[in-house]
This record gives structure tokens, C-alpha cells and sequence, in this order.
């Protein structure tokens, strides 16, 4: 069961993460060590310590250059661009071979990319080692994304809850486990088959807690009363950059959580939701919304 991120919570050991530092030290105005491209020497010929895209983690595609300036005014540093994804970076470098930055000006915002543009293309600066960090669970919710759509949820290691909550049945497995998470009502009734759900409409409360997913139903154990519905009563998921949402029954009714560090974020969650559905025999539609 995921309660938390991919990284510490998953079990991930992954060794198809590709690794995009060149290794070895760096001394300033010289090569790096082990022959790092001469293409990836920016015009100032201050070694950049990276060999592939952090954004898209396709290697040998990045290609620095100078940063356009208007009426003389502009940026001092390099310009990175990928010619597979076409992300576009400012780079800072530093004497110490993990003392750069980086910052993210022009991102691809396609849905495969939806964790790293949160995280690397909307995050700012960023220094060497976290920018690394989220390179890389950004590439493992990539493939998270993938295995789930697949119909692999193993990587969830699902378990039954010993004592269950109520509503849970002792013998359910539970997938996933967020906190909090809220129902609330939709401002407006949905008729059925019709295809109005707004992920930006506000929504009233009815409740918050702790959710469960399991393989046959959503519970929410509430501060009010405790929360059900099966799978099969989930007509629609969508997701955008601020939270997931799940339309229950006739879609006058919603669970709803945050994109929150520590937690699977919205993309992810949504499509565990879908995939869990459609192997429970549910019907339900999911689409991305950026």
C-alpha cells in the first residue's frame, strides 16, 4: 500500500534511471572528466556537468547556447535546449562541479511530462541536487504512469488493513491511503451521460479525512461519518495541477485531494483509480487536464 512518495514508499531501485551527470570533477575552464561532449560546452566554455535532458531524460539531446538579450538586456547565462522535448533552461555554473543551478524556461506541458513540469518547469531555481531529485522521480512516475495503464499495479504492494475501518470488509486490499482528502457536494447536479464535470468549480464540503482506495471501493473515514462507494459507482476522474478529483453516483458527489508533497500526485492517483476500476469490471472515464 502507497501512503507516501515514489521514492521512499515504493520500493524503488529502479536501475534503468538514467544517470544524466558526466562523472569525475571539474576544474573551471577546463574539460570535464571522462569526455563530456564537446556540444555540451557553453559559449563561455564553463563545463556543464550534465550529458542528457533532466526534463525528458532522453540523453545527447541538449544543446547550450546564448541567452537572447533585447535592447542589451538579458541573461549572463547559458541557455540549455532539448531537441527531443524542447525544454528550455537557464544554467548557472559554479567552480564546484555540484554547485549549479538550474531554472526551467520553456517547458513541453504534455500530460507525460505532468510531474516534472510542476516540479522542474514551474519550480524556479533550482539547485544541482534537487533539481537531480525530482529529474528522478519524475522519470519514475513517468513509469509508474506507464506500468499502471498497463494494468501492473504490483509496485502497490496491496494489503488488507488489520483491524479494518468501517465500511471496509477485513479481506479488501487497499492500494492507496491519503490524508486528508474530503467529499463534497457539486454545486450543481450532473445529468446523467453528460459531460459538464468542471475541475475549477468549487465544490461545498461535506466532509474530510483519511482515504482509502481499495480494490472494490473508496472509503473516506470522515471527522463527521464514515464514507463508501464502490468502484463500480465512479463515473468520472480528473486531475490538474492543484488536485484529483472522483465523481461518485450521478456526479452531484466528489472526493477530492491536493497535489501535497509526500503523497502521489494528482496524475498518478487519478490513473491507479481508472486502472483499479476497469479491473474490477467498473466503468469510468479519466481525462487530463493541465
Amino acid at each position: 500500500m502507497i501512503v507516501a512518495d515514489l521514492v521512499s514508499n515504493s520500493g524503488v531501485t529502479d536501475p534503468t534511471v538514467p544517470n544524466l551527470t558526466v562523472p569525475g570533477p571539474s576544474v573551471p575552464g577546463s574539460a570535464v572528466t571522462d569526455a563530456a561532449p564537446s556540444a555540451l560546452v557553453p559559449p563561455a566554455s564553463v563545463p556543464i556537468p550534465l550529458q542528457g535532458c533532466l526534463y525528458c531524460h532522453a540523453e545527447g539531446t541538449t544543446t547550450p547556447g546564448e541567452s537572447r538579450k533585447l535592447f542589451g538586456l538579458g541573461t549572463a547565462e547559458p541557455i540549455i535546449t532539448c531537441s527531443s522535448c524542447g525544454a528550455v533552461a537557464q544554467f548557472e555554473a559554479s567552480d564546484n562541479v555540484d554547485g549549479w543551478r538550474i531554472r526551467y524556461r520553456d517547458v513541453n506541458a504534455a500530460a507525460r511530462f505532468y510531474y516534472v513540469k510542476l516540479h522542474l518547469g514551474q519550480a524556479g531555481w533550482l539547485d544541482a541536487n534537487l533539481a537531480l531529485t525530482e529529474s528522478r522521480r519524475g522519470f519514475i512516475q513517468r513509469l509508474r504512469v506507464q506500468q499502471t495503464q498497463s494494468g501492473d499495479l504490483h509496485w502497490l504492494r496491496p494489503a488488507p488493513l488489520s483491524p479494518a475501518p468501517p465500511l471496509m470488509s477485513p479481506d479488501e486490499q487497499v492500494y492507496l491511503m491519503l490524508n486528508p482528502a474530503s467529499v463534497q457536494n457539486s454545486t450543481r447536479a450532473i445529468a446523467k451521460g453528460a459531460r459538464t464535470f468542471n475541475l475549477r468549480a468549487e465544490g461545498s464540503p461535506q466532509d474530510t479525512g483519511r482515504l482509502y482506495v481499495t480494490d472494490r471501493k473508496i472509503h473516506l473515514l470522515g471527522h463527521r461519518r464514515d464514507w463508501s462507494h464502490k468502484l463500480s459507482d465512479v463515473q468520472y476522474v480528473d486531475y490538474n495541477d492543484q488536485h484529483w478529483r472522483i465523481y461518485v453516483s450521478d456526479g452531484s458527489q466528489f472526493y477530492q485531494g491536493e497535489n501535497l508533497p509526500n503523497q502521489l500526485d494528482a496524475q498518478l492517483f487519478a490513473t491507479v483509480v481508472k486502472a483499479l476500476s476497469k479491473l474490477g469490471d467498473g466503468k469510468i472515464e479519466s481525462r487530463t487536464v493541465g
